[in-house]
Order: structure tokens, then sequence, then C-alpha cells
């Protein structure tokens, strides 16, 4: 419903006439157009039948004038006195009356422009447009001439300035400036605010543009830190009133809100940008992989891989180098996600390289050790390395060729009995150069060997308890007769009762190697 604003001199004419009803003494009111006040003043004070006359203010201009003229009845001459005193009142609240509805009136039109201003700007697409809406609604509301918003860098402290409004760049003093070198801004994010006035702040006044005499800065900041300073320029000299620092730390907290918005919306594409692209590397490293690439050999293998992260650094690998040799890796890179992830790359990349060369150099696993080593090093970080066990399978000879770098020592089962292989060196990418060993174990129907990764062996119950090599082992004991897949099922579905009510967030590698088929006792 539409509110309807009666002009202010049809409720003072309605009040005037009821005093005229009242007491007899007329009172008019006439209201004083622009360029007017000085003459229709001469004209009350010459005339004689005028004998009061009083201004009407709003508190911003002059409305018109109320004045009393003599009664037409000579018995209430003698209320001349009572009269006046009771026309000075009425004045006195029809001007009060006045100055609040203007006061009322300005501060809707405050947030009413407040309002739009924050309605417009949310559906502002470029960021520059929406800040230098803002500062056209600062000049609205404040009456001052030019503005402009700093932008502060918070690792070089340096303000800039980015938007400006009714003054180019170079007008502006110091539009690029340390933070530590300039107490206008220094000032304004410990008080929030700071005036300056060319004649009471002379030592400020080389921050105000030249013929500006007044300014204004405000800090704008969130929860979050700073993000800069609004300034607001004015060639007149001015004192400002508590509104007007209100209104401007108002459009400096809608500046922040901008900017806040911006900055979660850059966050949130970048995060969007990075959930596809680890997807896409995520794809390049199918846990499938191993068992499909040996269907068709003389062993059964099952693998059970997950990451903690949308890519870990768990690497399970399986290459044939001929009718009867495979050779596979099974390795975990330090860290987590991404960076783990790269290390892998690194090291899967290497493997890939050294296992497609002669296949004499790719069967022996002391030379893809090191030369995997030597290439981790110079390619990875200091506290980057990784753990690896390289293997070769030769179904024809009956043989498995390993050399373990460190990683958690896999079981061999053989002939019904349960052994850890051994282990034959530090790390990989720890040293430059590093010797490693190599064992030859027998291969029989039925031999098992299960490796896996730390974050098998040191998953963590929700009683702080760790899975251990201890938690394979027991499993093994009642399913060496079992297939390849029923073995990693059988230590799956224990890890996964181990894991109920806790989780330490590590990435898991399970691999299973069962020698079922054409192999000889």
């Amino acid at each position: 419903m539409e509110q309807t604003i009666t002009p202010p001199q049809e409720w003072v004419q309605t009040i005037c006439d009821q005093f005229s009803e009242i007491t007899g003494w007329p009172l008019r009111f006439t209201p004083a157009k622009p360029g007017e006040r000085k003459s229709l003043e001469a004209e009350l004070c010459r005339s004689e039948k005028y004998c009061w006359y009083e201004s009407i203010e709003d508190g911003n201009r002059c409305l018109g004038y109320l004045y009393l003229s003599l009664p037409d009845e000579t018995a209430n001459d003698h209320l001349f006195v009572t009269a006046i005193k009771f026309a000075e009142l009425v004045g006195s609240l029809i001007s009060r009356i006045e100055t609040m509805n203007s006061s009322l009136e300005t501060k809707d039109k405050e947030v009413t422009t407040l309002v739009d201003v924050g309605l417009s700007v949310t559906k502002q697409e470029a960021l520059q447009d929406s800040l230098q809406k803002l500062l056209e609604a600062a000049l609205q509301l404040t009456g001052f001439r030019a503005a402009g918003f700093f932008l502060l860098n918070s690792e070089s402290n340096q303000l800039s300035l980015r938007v400006q409004y009714c003054l180019t760049a170079f007008e502006i003093p110091f539009h690029r400036r340390k933070l530590s070198e300039s107490p206008p801004d220094l000032e304004a994010f410990a008080k929030e605010g700071l005036i300056i006035n060319r004649q009471d702040t002379p030592e400020l006044a080389r921050w105000l543009p030249e013929g500006c005499l007044t300014g204004m800065c405000v800090s704008v900041q969130s929860e979050s830190g700073p993000f800069g300073t609004l300034w607001a320029f004015d060639r007149r000299a001015r004192h400002l009133n508590e509104r007007d620092i209100h209104v401007l730390k108002s459009i400096g907290a809608q500046v922040s809100t901008i900017l806040e918005r911006a900055v979660l919306i850059k966050e949130s594409q970048n995060q969007i940008r990075l959930k596809k692209e680890l997807k896409v590397i995520s794809e390049s490293f199918p846990a499938e992989f191993a068992e499909e690439s040996t269907r068709d050999r003389d062993f059964q293998i099952a693998v059970q891989a997950i990451s903690h992260h949308e890519v870990g650094g768990d690497l399970c690998e399986f290459v044939s180098l001929g009718p009867h040799v495979t050779c596979f890796a099974l390795g975990d890179a330090s860290g987590d996600s991404i960076p783990a992830a790269v290390v892998m790359a690194s090291v899967r990349g290497a493997l890939r390289t050294l296992t497609e060369g002669p296949i004499e150099q790719a069967k022996d696993t002391r030379f893809v050790i090191g030369r995997i080593n030597t290439a981790l090093y110079h390619t990875s970080l200091p506290h980057q390395f990784m753990s690896m066990m390289y293997g070769v399978i030769d179904t024809q000879n009956r043989t498995f060729t390993y050399t373990n770098a460190g990683h958690p020592a896999p079981f061999w089962v053989h002939k019904g009995k349960i052994t850890s292989l051994t282990s034959h060196g530090m790390l990989l990418g720890v040293t430059e150069s590093n010797e490693y060993d190599y064992s030859v174990i027998p291969i029989c129907t039925n031999d098992i060997v299960v490796g896996f990764s730390d974050g098998i062996s040191e998953a963590m119950s929700s009683e702080r308890k760790m899975f251990r090599s201890d938690g394979i082992m027991n499993v093994l004991k009642g399913h060496t007769e079992d297939s390849a897949e029923e073995v990693m099922l059988g230590i799956w579905t224990k890890l996964q009762k181990h894991l109920e009510g806790g989780n330490d967030g590590d990435d898991r590698t399970l691999m299973v190697l069962k020698f079922a088929r054409y192999i000889g006792d």
C-alpha cells in the first residue's frame, strides 16, 4: 500500500485555520519559493497589518512564514500577548515536526539507496562495475565530490588504487603506497576511520588531491582480515557529521562484502577446476589395471587399492616382459594427495621407461631400483621419497626375483609355511646412489605372495590399535588353500572390521599373487 505524503503547506494551513477559529486572531502560512525568502520577509516586516511573523524551518531550509494579523473584532485585542505566545508555540512545533519529517525522509532515501545499491551490485558480474557503483552511491549520499578504493596486498603490505570515481588515478596522490608509509591508512585501520582537513591537519594534506580541502578514509575489512581503504574527497572545507561518517562506513562494509564474495567465487572456481583435474588424474591410475593385464598369465592376482583423497601415492603396476615373464612394482610415496601422487607418477614413468628396454635389463631388479632411485633423487624435493618393491616373475624357470627398497616386507606362503621376504635397502630418493641387493625364491604350485602398503599394516582402530602385519598373517593361516581373490577378500574384510568406528585417512593397497597354473613342484 502506497503512503501519500501531504505537502507541508496543506497540513500547516489546516493548523492555522483551527488556531484562527479558536482564538479569533487570523494565523496564516505562506510557503517560500527558492530565492523569495528575503522579499517575503521584507513584506511581512513593512506591512502594518501583520503584528507577528516567524519562519518555518526543516533543519535544512526555510519552508515559508507563519504570520499573525489583527483580529476583525476589537473585542479580541486584549488577547494580543496571549495570541502571540500561542502562535510562537505553534510555529515552534511546526518547525520541529518538519525537521523530524525531513530527517526521516533523508534516512529513508539513504536506506533505499543502500538497499538498491546492494541489490544491484549483487547482480553485477564484473567486480570493477560493482565497486564503481558503490563509490557513486557514497558520493550521492554524502555530497563528496570524488572517491577511490585502495586494495591491500597482504604479502607486500602495499596499497594500490584499483577503483576511482570523478577523478583519474593520477589525480589521487600516492596511488601506489606502502601501508607502513601511509599514516592515514594505518590510522583508518586502527580506528576504522580518519578525517583530514587541509587547514586543521596540514601534516596530512599531501594525501589529498590538489584543490581538495577535505578527505575521509575508512577501513574496508572483514573477520578474515583487511581488504583495503575507502577514500572520499571534497573541494569544500567540511566538518563531517555522524551521518556522513556512518554512510561511508556502510559503503565500506558493502565493499568488503563484494570482495569476500569475489574471493569465495574464485575459490569455488578453483575447487571445481581442481576437482575436474583430479578426476582426470585418478582415472589414469585404475585399480583394475593389474588384474586386467595379468588375466592370461600363469598365476592369479587380486588387488584392492583405495586413496584417502581423489589421488594418492600408492603404486601397484604390472608389466608383461614376455610370454612367461612379468614384472611388477608395489610402492608407497611419502605424504598424501597431490604431492604423493606427483612422486608416484614420476616413479611410474621411470618404471615404464626402464621396462620398455632390453628384457635382460628389466629383469635385473637391482638395476631398475637403482636407476629409479637416482631419477627420484634428482626430480623430487628433499622431503619426498618412496618405498618400493620391484619383482620379476618367471613362470618358465619357476623363480621370483625381487629387490625391496624400504617397503613393508611382503609375506610368502611356501608349502603351507608363512615367512616374511627380505628387505634390501633404504627408501628411494633419499641419496643419489645406493647399493641394493636382490633375492631369488623358487615358486611352486599354490605358493602365495601378499604385498601391502603401510596403510594396511598401520590402519588404526577406534581404540588406537594398529592392524599390523599380524592381522594379515592371522587371515593367511586359514586361507592358504584359497584363490588369490579369496585371500584378498579375507584380509580386506578383516581390515574393514578392524577399522569400524575409526579411520586414520591413509592410502591402502593390498596385492595377492597365487601361483596356481602350470607350475610344477
